[in-house]
This record gives C-alpha cells, structure tokens and sequence, in this order.
C-alpha cells in the first residue's frame, strides 16, 4: 500500500509574478547580447559552431558573408527598398563559455507589405550541457527584442512609418512574423522531429506546402555551384504570428510578401539565376491560388506531444516530396534511398512509426499541466482544433505520382 501520491501542478494555480521570478531565476546564470561586429572576440567561436553544424550540408552564409553584414549599414536599404538588419545573437554561462548561438535578420519593406516585419531565424545551436534548460526558449523570441528596436530606430530615422509609434508592447501596430526554415517529418529523422516539437510547443504553424513549396536556394559558392548544379533544399517554412497564433489561415498577400522579404536577404549574396526559378514555384502556386478565388492559405500547426502527432502526416517528407516537389537531386536522392520500398511493402509503416513514436514520449510522464478544464490553455484560451478533424481545401491541385502513399493518408 502507497502512503504518498505525486502530485501534479497546474499553472493556472499561479500568479503572473509567480511566473516572472520562476524565469528570473532559471535565466540568471545565463547572459545574452548581440554580436555587433565581426572583430568581437567570440565571433569566431559563435560562427563556427553555426558552421560545423549547418555549413557543411549547405544551409548557411559563408563567413565572408556573416561579416559583410555585421560591417553594413543596415539603415541603409538595398536596391529595391528592403531594410535588413542581420543578427548574432551569443548565450554565455557565469563563467564565460558559450553555451548557445542565434542568428537570422530583421526584414521589412513597406512596399511589399505596409505593416510586416519578418524575423528570419535563421540558425540555432545549444551547447549539449545548455539543451533542454530555458535558454533555448529565449534564443527563439530574443530576436523579437532587437526588431522591435530596429523599427523604432527606422521610424526615428524617418525611414518607415509605424501604425502606433507609442504602442512598443503592441509591436507599433505592426504584423510581428517569426519566420524559420525545416526539414518536414521523416520518421528516421530523429532531429527532425525534436525540432518539429521544439517549435510546435512555441506557437509555430507551417504554411501548407500544397500552395507554399518552399525550397531553399543552394547557398554555396558559385563556383561549387557551377561544378555541381544547383542543388536546392526542399524545406517546410515555419510562422509564429505574434498575437496572432491561433489564426488557422494566412492570407496570400502575407504568404506572398513573406517569400519576398526571405529573398530579399538570399538576394544579397546568392546569384539572380539561382533564386528565380524557386522563387517563380511558389509566387505561381500562390497566384493560381487567387485566381481560383481564394485569398488565403492554410497554416497547419505543429504537434506539440503525444497527443496529436496524426498532424505530423501532412508534412511528412515522403508525402511532400512526392505531392508538392518537382525532381530536384535533393527529393530524387531521398526517393532512392529505399523510402518507397518500404512504404510499398508496409502500407502501415508511418502509423506504426507514429505509434512508437507517441508511446515514446508518453514514457516521460508529466506532472505539469496547463489548466484543469480540458482543451483550455494556461490563459483561458481555447486550445485549436485538431486539423486532423477539420474539411480539407480539396483534392491536390498538383497530380505527382502518389501511389505509393500509404492507405489512410490525410492530405
């Protein structure tokens, strides 16, 4: 016979202030700042780390490129009006070691759309002893504190006009995207899904690929590139709307002015001919989109634990690639790879997969939870509905081979 019980907590229990000091203390040992100029003495470090980790697969800035950005004007526009402020952002334990490294840029253009700024996040990388702790949480948003700085700046500056220049904690009227780049869902991909979950749990929806097929411009040198071929990477791309999280579509003017001001930043140091033809995928998906009527997209949240992991279907890798990608190497490399074998010959491999996976997760139990009526969230929200269970858009409207997707698939 048991003579004690774990109690579980729930957070609607307590006071905000409850919540500030429980941040406080776990942020403390930690230090945050912005890297100004390449000549700070832990920026060979914070690049490197970012390079070892994302540079050798082609998905990040060469150092020539990182420096020349940090050296810039960034009140200074580039040709077609685009403001681009770059940032790197270093995490330090009490005894001076990096423990984490954030980089990306703040874009806005008027032109492309009055009241967006797109925070592009472009890299992160925790030091393995920092991973898990809340550090990671503040590296995701810390970029939020240094746009909202640069758009004050720009409107001092007479270089833009804010909706509400005295409104700071409404972001001055302006649309505060966090825009972020990933790999959709294989089940093999351990990292994959970590990093799904990472930014499901944050408030992050991926734009359906269906009218958005994002794909990454190859960032290597021109030369490699001339050897080689181009070689883009099809990624999913990933929004937190701030203030506007539980908003279920995005219209296409927002899409549309997003993948602007994302090319706007590659355009600075990747070659005219290498961007056109992916940006033209997208812009068309997005006007045949229009011209059918419709004025917006659908964003597809993440999952966020066990429990609703059937949205991971409709960003598998498998699926995507085959639905919404034409035959780039990286697709037909990942196609080779014995994926659709052992889709054909297992028509129930993604739910088993899913299933290991849930079961997983489940063995941590969870003693926190966020508020003692079901489907509300710790500030008396209702949680979003499940997509799984909401009507569909329709029938794809591109006609890739899709045999060999498995029965049941959603989508």
């Amino acid at each position: 016979m048991s003579h004690a019980t774990r109690i579980r907590l729930c957070m609607k229990d307590l006071y905000h202030m409850d919540v500030v000091e429980m941040i406080e203390r776990e942020t403390r040992p930690y230090e945050i700042f912005s890297i100004e100029h390449p000549d700070h003495p832990l920026f060979p470090e914070a690049f490197r780390l970012l390079w070892e980790t994302f540079g050798h697969h082609g998905e990040m800035e060469p150092e020539a490129v990182i420096r020349s950005w940090l050296v810039e004007d960034s009140f200074v526009p580039i040709a077609n009006g685009t403001f681009m402020k770059y940032f790197i952002i270093v995490a330090k334990d009490r005894d001076g070691r990096v423990r984490g490294v954030r980089d990306g840029t703040i874009l806005l253009n008027q032109a492309h759309a009055n009241d967006l700024c797109v925070v592009y996040l472009s890299h992160i990388y925790m030091l393995p002893d920092a991973r898990g702790t809340v550090l990671s949480y503040w590296l995701r948003i810390a970029p939020v504190e240094i746009a909202v700085q640069f758009m004050s700046e720009l409107h001092s500056r007479g270089l833009i006009r804010l909706p509400q220049p005295d409104k700071p904690s409404r972001h001055f009227g302006m649309r505060v995207n966090l825009t972020a780049e990933m790999e959709f869902f294989a089940p093999e991909d351990v990292t994959s899904l970590r990093r799904i979950l990472f930014y499901g749990r944050g408030g992050f929806d991926v734009i359906d690929p269906r009218h958005f097929p994002y794909r990454q411009p190859d960032f290597r040198d021109p030369e490699e590139i001339t050897l080689t071929g181009v070689r883009e990477l099809p990624f999913m791309i990933l929004l937190r709307r701030m203030g506007r999280e539980r908003e279920a579509i995005l219209s296409i003017d927002e899409a549309a002015a997003t993948m602007k001001l994302l090319y706007d930043d590659f355009s600075t140091f990747c070659q005219p001919e290498h961007l056109s033809s992916a940006m033209d995928w997208v812009m068309d998906r997005l006007e045949r989109r229009r011209a059918s009527g419709k004025g917006n997209v659908r964003l597809l949240p993440l999952p966020t634990g066990p429990k609703d992991l059937n949205r991971l279907k409709r960003i598998w890798r498998y699926q995507a690639y085959l639905r919404h990608y034409p035959r780039i190497p990286a697709v037909e490399e990942y196609l080779a790879s014995g994926i659709k074998e052992v889709v054909a010959s297992r028509p129930s491999w993604l739910d088993d997969q899913l299933l290991h996976i849930a079961r997983t997760l489940e063995a941590r139990p969870h003693f926190v939870y966020a508020n003692r009526d079901k489907d509300m969230t710790w500030e008396d929200s209702p949680m979003p509905p499940d997509p799984m269970a909401e009507p569909d858009f329709g029938e794809p409207e591109d006609t890739a081979d899709v045999g060999m997707v498995m029965s049941g698939q959603d989508g």
